[in-house]
Parts: structure tokens; C-alpha cells; sequence
């Protein structure tokens, strides 16, 4: 799987960036090739949009042909996690349990989809970085994509790194002499180069206010500042040759907080549906359109909702289920929660209403009682697999929650609390989903009381207090997995919910399935981990036997 990693990009990109049809209306001029591109303003434009293309591709046939598997970010942090099931019927996409179990191969193909994305992304990002230097057009124009490829290729880096460790590290396009010869770098290396591409991005991006309505979803200056502080947090609590500090991601989400570009949606129902994407909270979102092709390249929409609707009423394949674990959490019957409308639906929940009506289910095509609901669609997209509805990556809610966890380590305890609650208060505040109550499709349905107050805790229990917000709102937001592992809790959390919850098979009380025990889980999971700070276990996925052999590469542990 040379290939994965040596990509040559095609001159002519695949385009398909939604909220960007006017600034991508650009006409070819003569005859291009890789020595010419850049000659033209245009095809530098072109080179970054191909990048966030990139962001897109669910699956599908590169520029060199190799063929990669679903890769969604949910399979890897929400379904790895103690938030989430498989889901789907027992025997559909078994990879998923082996990943789960740590039992998955070198040889496996799953194991391969991650690391060729991630390295497709890091080619066109080198392609770009390699040429945007030399032009001669707008020096502005330049400097703004030079950012934006920046960010690109940090964002793509910081997957591989917190999938795999440490990674090769390209800075430019890979040459047929690199073949064999280039090396894992260390996480510190990887890190290194991830933090110099988002701090050249946060120089050289706008702010979000600043960028044109048609160029919508294109990286900000908050953007980079709140990717940095994200990875920052993850490097801290796993790479045990770390040097970044709490301080650092205090200045950097205070930065985004202080420059007045983001606020909280009033009501935290509205933040999952079409309508309200790129919203006054969105920091990055992934952006999707409207298309005629369900498949790569021609797509332009996403397989990211198809993939985890409900396949009782054949609106998805039915993967990434809530767990008992996460709905308990939520305390419902004691605080009224109005988000856990927002994260589940099923027919334990809610008498099955989805978006006013009431719907089927099929336990046996489920892997808990619920679906998920921020994965929703109130109606199936004419092309299945690609919705036209974006994916969020980075909301104002979680920088008010890494800044109020960096202001508690720095003894900032006032901060942190006024922070957090600026959550819990717009959680309070707000109704439950979208289509709530039966025969309606609004946000009429709203709580007669919420007992959500504000924390007022002592500063021990404080950061506890902090972790459990994170879960409660950002659940099923891709970010569970990396939060638990940094914080060194993974193991124990992991073990507590898929093993000793579910030793005497029991249903939980809720459904009439047992949910699968994973016994070996904690034993597999540390002989397969590198260690981190202050004891802590970083759990790894294996590297491509192909790439290990193409290149040399040391396999990660266990594998």
C-alpha cells in the first residue's frame, strides 16, 4: 500500500465544497500540468478546495486508485467509547467488535481506511504548501490559502496521530527516493509539526466575520486557535514527552472566546438540523450539498446520517447506538435534561416519536434501545448516502469546556465555574427536539421544569464536574473516546460498561436484548497501548501490515 502515502494530485480536482458555488465558478484556461498549475490564482483556489474535498470523500477510489473503506469519525471515538454500541444487527461490519475487543489485525482492511485518508489529505496538502510559496499573484490571496492548507494538514495529522501514535511525518510531496527510507516520527515529532501548521494557520486565516457568505465553512482564525487548544489537551494527557502547558490552551480558547466571532444557540435543539448549519456557534464544520451521484467523486453529500439511521423504517443501516451507560447519565427523571431529546430516540424513549411521528423499531437491527438522535433526518435524502447536511467538528459549547478545564488546572476555579454554566444555563433554557410531540414539527415541546442549576462545587470535584458536561453536551460529537483516553479513565470506563454491567447478561431493565460482554477488553486493550503521562495507557490501532512492510515501519504494540 505504497500508494497510501505517495499520491500524485490530479491536475483537475474533484469539487464538491457546499456554500462555495460562486467562488468555485472558475473556468479552465489552457493547457495545465503539475509544472503550471499554480501559475493561475484560480488553480491555487482550486488546490485548497480539492483538499477540503477530502473532508468529504466517505469512501471511494482516490487519485491512484486505491479503494478506502468507511472511515467516519464515529466509528473510531463515539463507538470506541462508553457512549456508544456498534449498532446495526450483530453481524453486520464485524470489524467493529474486533476493534472493540483489541483482537483486530495488522492484515484487516479496516484497520487500513483511517491511514489512507489521513494520508490523502496530507498529499494535497504538501502538493499546495509545495507550490503556494513561488507564486505570483496576490500576495493576500497566497497567505490566506497557505493558512488554510496549514490548518488542513494538521487537522488530517492530528487523526493518524491520535489513531496510530506516531506517524510519518511528509512536510512536502513524497518523492520515489523517500520510498523505504522515511520513518515513524514520535508523537512529540508529530505534535511538534501539527502545533508549528495550526500556529502558521492562526498568523495567516481570517476571522470568521471576515470571510464571504459563498465562501462559507472555509477555515477561521477560531478555528485554528480552538483545533490547537483540542489537540493541546489530547498531547497533555497522552504523550509522555510532553512539554505543552495548561496555560497554552487557556490563551488560545480564550482568544477565540474574547474575539466576540461565536456565541451559544439559544436553544440547543436547533443546533441539529439542516437549517441551522454554520450557526453562530459553529466554529468548523464539515460542509455538504445537494448532488445527482451518491458515489465518490461526483458526491458532494455525506453517508455520515444513512449510516447510523434507523433500519426498521429504512432510513440508515441502524450503527452508533447510545448506551445505557450515556442515557443514565443523564439523570433524567432527576433533572429533566432537555438534551437527552437531542441524543436519543427509539421505542424506549419518547413512546418512538421522531420528528412528530411515532416509528417502528427492530431491536435485533440495533445494538441498544436507542438510535441516535443528532444523526437524525426528518426525511431520507433522494441520494441515501449523501444528506446535504454538515457535520460539526468544533462548537463554541466545547471551547467554553476547554477553557473552563484549562482554567481549573491553573486554580482558575471561578473562571472554570462561570464557564460551565454558561452551558448548563442554554441547556436549561432550552426545549426539547425538533418534532417532539406528536404531529408537530416544531420546538413547542419544552420542559415544565429542568433541575439543572448552576455548579457550585469546591474545586475537587469541580474537574469531575467538568468531564461530566462534556459528556452530557457533546455527546455522540465524536470526541468521547480521545477525552476518556487523555484523562486517563478509558480502561476503567471502558471495562465498568461493556464488561461488569453486563456479566449476568442482563437487558439493563430496557429492551428485550442482552447487550454484548467484552471480558478481555481491559487485558487486550493495555497489551496494545503505549504509556503516557503519570501511568496513563494510550490505546492504539494497528498500522497497515502493507505499510509496515512497504516502508519499514515498526507495528504498534501488541499487534
Amino acid at each position: 500500500m505504497k500508494k497510501a502515502i505517495y499520491i500524485l494530485l490530479c491536475a483537475v480536482l474533484t469539487i464538491g465544497f457546499s456554500g462555495c458555488e460562486d467562488f468555485l465558478d472558475i473556468k479552465p484556461q489552457g493547457s495545465e500540468n503539475s509544472a503550471n498549475f499554480f501559475d493561475s490564482e484560480e488553480n491555487g483556489v482550486r488546490a485548497i478546495i480539492g483538499i477540503y474535498d477530502m473532508l468529504q470523500l466517505d469512501e471511494g477510489a482516490g487519485p491512484d486508485g486505491q479503494w478506502m473503506g468507511h472511515h467516519h469519525d464515529f466509528i473510531v471515538s463515539d463507538i470506541r467509547s462508553d457512549d456508544a454500541e456498534k449498532g446495526s444487527n450483530d453481524g453486520d461490519y464485524g470489524a467493529m467488535w474486533e476493534m472493540l475487543d483489541f483482537t483486530m489485525t495488522p492484515q484487516i482492511g479496516f484497520a487500513s481506511d483511517f491511514w489512507i485518508h489521513g494520508f490523502w489529505g496530507v498529499s494535497r496538502t504538501n502538493y499546495a504548501l509545495d507550490n503556494l510559496p513561488n507564486v505570483t499573484w496576490s500576495p493576500a490571496v497566497r497567505d490566506r490559502l497557505i493558512g488554510e492548507a496549514s490548518f488542513l494538514r494538521a487537522y488530517y495529522y492530528s487523526h493518524l496521530v491520535r489513531i496510530y501514535g506516531g506517524v510519518p511525518l511528509f512536510t512536502s510531496s513524497v518523492k520515489p527516493s523517500d520510498f523505504g527510507k522515511v520513518k515513524r516520527a514520535s508523537l512529540k515529532e508529530c505534535y511538534a509539526q501539527i502545533a508549528a501548521d495550526l500556529l502558521k494557520a492562526i498568523e495567516l486565516l481570517p476571522e470568521k466575520s471576515v470571510i464571504p457568505a459563498a465562501q462559507t465553512g472555509r477555515a477561521s482564525k477560531g478555528a485554528a486557535r480552538a483545533l490547537l487548544a483540542r489537540i493541546y489537551m489530547y498531547q497533555i494527557g497522552t504523550d509522555i514527552e510532553n512539554k505543552t502547558t495548561w496555560q497554552q490552551v487557556y490563551d488560545l480558547t480564550n482568544a477565540v472566546i474574547t474575539s466576540g466571532e461565536y456565541s451559544l444557540m439559544p436553544n440547543y435543539a436547533k443546533l441539529w438540523e439542516t437549517e441551522n448549519k454554520n450557526n453562530e456557534e459553529s466554529v468548523f464544520e464539515i460542509q455538504f450539498g445537494v448532488g445527482a451521484s451518491d458515489a465518490a467523486p461526483a458526491s458532494i453529500g455525506t453517508n455520515f446520517y444513512n449510516f447510523q439511521g434507523n433500519r426498521k423504517d429504512d432510513s440508515g443501516w441502524g450503527f452508533n447506538n447510545p448506551t445505557p451507560d450515556l442515557v443514565a447519565a443523564y439523570n433524567v427523571t432527576t433533572t429533566n435534561d432537555p438534551r437527552l431529546s437531542c441524543v436519543v430516540y427509539g421505542e424506549k424513549f419518547n413512546n418512538g416519536i421522531l420528528y412528530g411521528i411515532k416509528k417502528k423499531y427492530d431491536r435485533n437491527e440495533q445494538g441498544s434501545d436507542w438510535l441516535n438522535r443528532k444523526a437524525a433526518l426528518p426525511v431520507k435524502p433522494a441520494q441515501a448516502k449523501a444528506s446535504n447536511r454538515n457535520i460539526k467538528i468544533i462548537r463554541y459549547a466545547d471551547v467554553l469546556l476547554m477553557h473552563a478545564e484549562a482554567c481549573w488546572y491553573l486554580n482558575k476555579f471561578d473562571d472554570a465555574k462561570a464557564k460551565l454554566n454558561m452551558v448548563r444555563n442554554r441547556a436549561r433554557n432550552s426545549t426539547y427536539c425538533m418534532g417532539y410531540a406528536e404531529g408537530k414539527m416544531d420546538y413547542s415541546a419544552a420542559p415544565t421544569s429542568v433541575n439543572l442549576p448552576d455548579i457550585t462545587s469546591a474545586s475537587n470535584q469541580l474537574l469531575e464536574d467538568i468531564w461530566k458536561e462534556r459528556r452530557l453536551e457533546l455527546a455522540m460529537e465524536q470526541i468521547r473516546f480521545y477525552d476518556l483516553v487523555r484523562t486517563g479513565r478509558y480502561f476503567t470506563a471502558m471495562d465498568a460498561e461493556k464488561n461488569q454491567k453486563r456479566a449476568t447478561g442482563l437487558t439493563y431493565g430496557l429492551g428485550v436484548k442482552a447487550y454484548k460482554q467484552f471480558p478481555n477488553l481491559k487485558t487486550n486493550g493495555l497489551a496494545k497501548s503505549i504509556d503516557g503521562p503519570n501511568g496513563n495507557k494510550v490505546p492504539l490501532m494497528p498500522i497497515p501490515q502493507t505499510e509496515v512492510a512497504a516502508w519499514g515501519l515498526e507495528q504498534n504494540p501488541g499487534y
